[in-house]
């Protein structure tokens, strides 16, 4: 049985495979015509499991390829059932977005612009936009800061020690947004621990802003459930039912 010249896609094996030809039906132009073309139509099956396609084969006389110095005629092929569309990240999270799966979480008390940005910051999430979702986790960080009127704060090291200048010796006191990430803690808003990621978040956000670095879809996932903890924290848990008896 003759064999089709190219592999095509088997909807049954789920990949390209070679198919041995059942019938063809053909048409083209004529040996006198000045442009000279041909179309065959396919009734093929997999060689593999013996599913049954149909396949459009079509060759002209502008088809030709170079291989090394030689012109080849190449023809294409388009198998049906087709072969569907890869699907990528970012449908993937649209997906997720239809399904209510990447949604935002509701926040009651939590001030309408921060809440806002955070919706922004979600929706870009889900439709694949990561560059400008890290660039809002940032700057969510500062609003929170702002709102909660944190100015300035002390640097720390990694153990809990505040760092040193170097110069003087004396304890770093910032106005920057990492001295104002640890002026979150040092005011009771959050734990150290999170005052670390925060500060992690920091530099995330700064890469994507100053040297359009995009972080992974892993990544934004883990920082955007800690910073709604973080807003659940802040905003919400002082007001949880559970404490207006």
């Amino acid at each position: 049985m003759e064999k089709l010249e190219e592999r095509v896609y088997c909807s049954k094996c789920k990949q390209k495979t070679i198919h041995n030809i059942v019938q063809t039906y053909r048409e083209g132009s004529d040996t006198s015509d000045d442009y000279q073309w041909y179309e065959c139509y396919h009734v093929v099956k997999c060689a593999g499991c013996e599913n049954t396609a149909f396949v459009k084969q079509y060759g002209d006389e502008d088809s030709w390829e170079y291989v090394g110095e030689s012109p080849v005629w190449k023809d294409t092929f388009e198998v049906y059932p087709e072969e569907p569309p890869k699907v990528t990240e970012k449908d993937i999270l649209y997906k997720m977005w239809q399904r209510g799966e990447a949604k935002k979480k509701k926040f009651s008390n939590t001030p309408e612009n921060l809440s806002a940005l955070y919706e922004q910051i979600i929706h870009s999430f889900a439709m694949g936009y990561h560059t400008l979702c890290a660039s809002g986790l940032r700057t969510l960080i500062e609003g929170i800061c702002k709102h909660l009127d944190i100015n300035q704060g002390y640097i720390y090291n990694p153990d809990g020690t505040k760092k040193l200048n170097q110069k003087n010796n004396q304890e770093i006191l910032a106005k920057n947004l990492a001295g104002r990430i640890f002026g979150l803690y040092e005011s009771d808003h959050i734990t150290f621990t999170h005052a670390l990621i925060l500060q992690k978040i920091k530099v995330i956000g700064n890469d994507a802003i100053h040297d359009i670095v995009t972080p992974s879809l892993g990544t934004l996932e883990e920082v955007i459930k800690i910073v709604e903890r973080i807003i659940y924290d802040i905003y919400e848990l002082k007001n949880h039912k559970l404490l207006q008896d």
